[in-house]
């Protein structure tokens, strides 16, 4: 009968023990410790952890889903009487809706597709409230288009039909009135440089090419302004002669100003 021998490991000298014990006793102490919170403290912690779960599903019910923070007024500036009723209605903006929920981009768009509407600017006003600010075209001349009379407005824009021009806005007579033609672009331009004075006697301006704009005022006197170039100046010298006798006042070259 064979008998199975089994080896004997030689003895571990201690040095090579203690070397062994070293090393584990490092990495034990290389791993991160994760702290013990005693029993109260774990408590609290879960409290706290459940507490502030509560309030943040509780603020987002108030703010996407709840009717304390809905829309209850639309308040429209810049507009009266039933231009502010047909931006309300333009805006469409939903009563009861959420206010956070509202989308102020899309009532914004709405409301620059209307003709009139320059720029317009809506804000939320909590707890309850949508806050319009509209800034309305202002016509600088009337234009007759194909036989129909249109306001047109500093920036070339025609944006509504009048049967009788407006008192003191005076007529702009060009080829083809447009916010991309610069000869109506230079008329419009030296029509807001003007003084107050000549500007409330004029009736026409008319131009064949940006640097020949001419203004014709009330009772057939007529300035010649030219370009549109140096209108500050071109005003300020105009203002100084404008109370001379003469049925045409050049002024195209401010520092020769021609009266006759």
């Amino acid at each position: 009968m064979t008998s199975v021998r089994t080896p004997v490991r030689p003895p571990i000298s201690p040095r090579k023990h203690e070397r062994r014990r070293r090393v584990r006793s490092d990495r034990r102490r290389r791993l991160p410790r994760i702290p013990q919170f005693p029993r109260p403290a774990r408590r609290v912690l879960l409290l706290g952890l459940a507490a502030a779960v509560l309030l943040t599903g509780l603020v987002t019910w108030l703010l996407l889903f709840s009717s304390v923070l809905a829309v209850r007024a639309v308040e429209v500036t810049g507009s009266r009487g039933d231009n502010a009723a047909a931006v309300r209605s333009i805006a469409a903006v939903p009563a009861g809706l959420p206010l956070a929920r509202l989308d102020t981009d899309a009532v914004s768009d709405r409301l620059r597709a209307l003709p009139q509407v320059e720029s317009v600017t809506v804000e939320r006003s909590w707890p309850s409230t949508v806050r319009i600010e509209v800034v309305e075209r202002a016509p600088v001349a009337v234009v007759d288009v194909d036989g129909v009379q249109w306001l047109i407005d500093r920036l070339g824009m025609l944006f509504a039909q009048v049967t009788e021009p407006p008192v003191g806005v005076p007529l702009l007579e060009v080829e083809r009135a447009a916010a991309d033609d610069r000869v109506t672009m230079a008329a419009l331009e030296v029509v807001g440089a003007l003084p107050a004075e000549v500007r409330s006697r004029m009736v026409a301006v008319s131009a064949e090419s940006p640097d020949s704009v001419v203004l014709q005022l009330a009772g057939g006197r007529t300035i010649i302004w030219g370009s549109a170039e140096d209108s500050d100046r071109k005003a300020s010298v105009l203002s100084g002669v404008f109370d001379r006798p003469g049925s045409t006042i050049d002024v195209s070259s401010p520092s020769a100003v021609v009266i006759r």
